[in-house]
């Protein structure tokens, strides 16, 4: 009884999974606005009944395509890196998420365009999605800079909270630097030298 529940479950989940894939891919590509219920079970392959076993309407999936989003956004630029345990490793660390920062807007540049220039103008409780998914990796970047600070290569006097939002800023700046880079001449080499510089001037214990 149990595998057999557990089967059900694994089976929900991958349903859920896709249809929220689905969504993401239509999202990212043609906008929320322009898409429906229809394109979405349309994309997934599945009945109008199966996508509202899962999601009351269009509206009610956004939120997971929010989290997926930033899901996609932390593999694509965190993923599966080494612990620093130097500055120098902990500044090599950061230029290569500047660099991934590039390639992601390369790559996808519709889910960028869509976190940083649609999503805002949705509705309010799109807002508090992103704002709760930026807490979370702000405990992160938190948790990297007290680790920085515990192995002596990051300042001592650094409140880890502001420290880590510093990090997340640097991030930021990097994306919307990448969007921008064709027009105002950002490119990837000056804006990892001008960030990794300013994470050593602002994060970095005197030596």
């Amino acid at each position: 009884m149990n595998d057999s529940h557990s089967g059900m479950a694994a089976r929900s989940a991958r349903r859920r999974a896709e249809l929220v894939c689905a969504a993401y891919e239509l999202v990212i590509s043609r906008g929320y606005r322009a898409i429906g219920v229809d394109d979405i079970v349309s994309r997934a392959g599945v009945s109008h009944g199966t996508f509202y076993n899962y999601f009351g309407n269009k509206r009610d999936i956004l939120d997971a395509v929010i989290d997926h989003c930033f899901d996609v956004i932390r593999e694509r630029l965190i993923g599966v890196d080494t612990i620093p345990s130097t500055f120098d490793e902990f500044r090599d660390r950061h230029a290569r998420v500047i660099d991934r920062c590039y390639d992601l807007v390369e790559g996808e540049p519709g889910l960028v365009n869509f976190l940083l220039l649609e999503a805002a103008s949705i509705d309010d409780r799109v807002i508090e999605r992103v704002l709760n998914n930026a807490q979370i990796d702000g405990e992160a970047a938190a948790q990297e800079v007290g680790l920085g600070i515990e192995q002596g290569y990051l300042d001592a006097r650094l409140d880890v909270r502001i420290a880590g939002e510093v990090l997340l800023s640097v991030l930021t700046s990097a994306l919307l630097a990448a969007v921008h880079s064709e027009t105002v001449g950002l490119t990837r080499e000056r804006v990892r030298t001008q960030l990794t510089d300013f994470l050593s001037a602002a994060l970095g214990a005197e030596q």
